[in-house]
């Protein structure tokens, strides 16, 4: 993955992030949330394809972009 382009979701429960994990396509992945972020369950999608909000649920809370060393909001629920 691209670390300029990565987007990061994070999840109200585990099987959100695992069924936002499968709607996102092939270049996604579960991981922990980043420390700086904050998530109900832990889990984490690390995605680099564009953000389609219609792939967002009622357990997706946030997805984020890289912003240099940070991470910008760029959806909430």
């Amino acid at each position: 993955m691209d670390p300029e382009d990565i987007k990061v979701a994070t999840f109200h429960s585990h099987y959100g992030a695992i069924m936002f994990r499968k709607r996102a396509g092939v270049d996604a992945e579960l991981r922990p949330v980043p420390r700086t972020l904050s998530s109900s369950c832990g889990t984490a999608v690390f995605f680099t394809s564009p953000f389609n909000p219609a792939i967002a649920d009622e357990n997706t809370e946030a997805v984020y972009m890289r912003d240099g060393d940070c991470w910008r909001e760029i959806w909430r629920k």
